[in-house]
């Protein structure tokens, strides 16, 4: 019979097979599958577990990852640029650094851990959540409590799915430049539920709700079948080129708000119910947006300004099939 090393060969992490450094309790340096047979305990100036290794799976194994003191550096972070790392199936809490940094800025470049998947981690009380690298995935993770952004995808077309961000002191999820968001759950954050920088993002199937910064910040997007209340300023604030359609909107100062271009904003907003809205849709400064068949019930249902394409009726019975009902 074969042992579990042969049928699934793995190095558990610890003094004799990943010792550490000065800035590291334990530091991975070979590819290889990794795992952790107990708590990791914070120290002082040092980061928890270092990848200095490309092609490494760790497994945290239902284990902990504990910053015990104020100045702890980071759970988990890279050291030079490393990519093709999977880390699971664990929590990480209290340290004074980020649950996961793939990105350590320095000159005249930063460490960072690219093309990577993180799933089912619990990051809790940490100076921020869990930070992903280019073209990474994210799945089935919770970010709570951290004292910066909850999650946060870099450039290159990163996905967050099945995530929960809750109360952090930052945005919910921040991303940058084709990432994907999906069924994810975004609340009671003191930045912006989720916030899209660059552009070509795709946003389906979220709730977002009670973030302090506003509910989610858009540029070029789509945003499709999303709940989104009681966000303070806005539920969705859009740039330019923008399709929202499909989605609740409701309880925020505006429904919908537009940035100050100084352009065309080229959106489209379509098929939403916005609702209980000091403004509906607020576009006084975006103009060249369509918007059409959305059911708007609101203190002022529209402030457009000039430029922006939206008929009205306050009478479903005989309005068409691109008019805006006003209830």
């Amino acid at each position: 019979m074969k042992t579990l090393d042969q049928v699934e060969p793995r190095i558990p992490i610890g003094t004799n097979t990943t010792p550490g450094d000065a800035t590291a309790i334990f530091k991975i340096t070979n590819s290889g599958s990794y795992y952790l047979a107990g708590n990791v305990y914070g120290q002082s100036n040092k980061s928890g577990i270092v990848v200095a290794a490309d092609n490494v799976t760790l497994d945290l194994c239902g284990y902990s990852l504990i910053g015990t003191t104020t100045n702890s550096l980071d759970g988990i972070r890279p050291s030079g640029n490393r990519s093709t790392i999977t880390i699971r199936n664990g929590h990480i809490t209290g340290w004074g650094g980020k649950a996961i940094n793939s990105y350590v800025y320095g000159f005249p470049f930063g460490d960072s851990l690219g093309r990577c998947v993180y799933q089912d981690i619990v990051a809790n009380d940490n100076g921020g959540g869990i930070w992903a690298g280019y073209s990474s995935s994210i799945f089935r993770c919770v970010s709570r409590s951290n004292k910066g952004t909850g999650i946060q995808l870099s450039n290159n077309s990163g996905v967050c799915k099945d995530c929960v961000s809750d109360s952090n002191e930052g945005d919910g999820i921040a991303c940058y430049e084709g990432a994907t968001v999906t069924h994810c759950s975004v609340q009671g954050n003191t930045g912006i539920g989720i916030y899209c920088g660059n552009s070509q993002q795709t946003i389906i199937g979220c709730t977002v709700r009670y973030n302090s910064g506003g509910g989610i910040y858009a540029s070029k997007t789509l945003i499709r079948d999303c709940m989104i209340d009681g966000n303070t300023g806005y539920g969705v604030q859009i740039v330019f080129g923008c399709m929202i359609e499909g989605c609740n909107i409701g309880a925020s100062g505006s429904g919908i708000a537009g940035a100050n271009i100084g352009g065309t904003g080229k959106s489209r907003i379509c098929g939403n119910n916005i609702h209980n809205n000091t403004v509906g849709i607020s576009l006084t400064n975006n103009p060249g947006n369509c918007i059409y068949g959305n059911t708007l019930r609101n203190t002022t249902t529209l402030d457009l300004g000039s430029g922006n394409s939206a008929p009205t009726s306050s009478d479903p019975a005989t309005a068409g099939p691109w008019h805006n009902i006003i209830l």
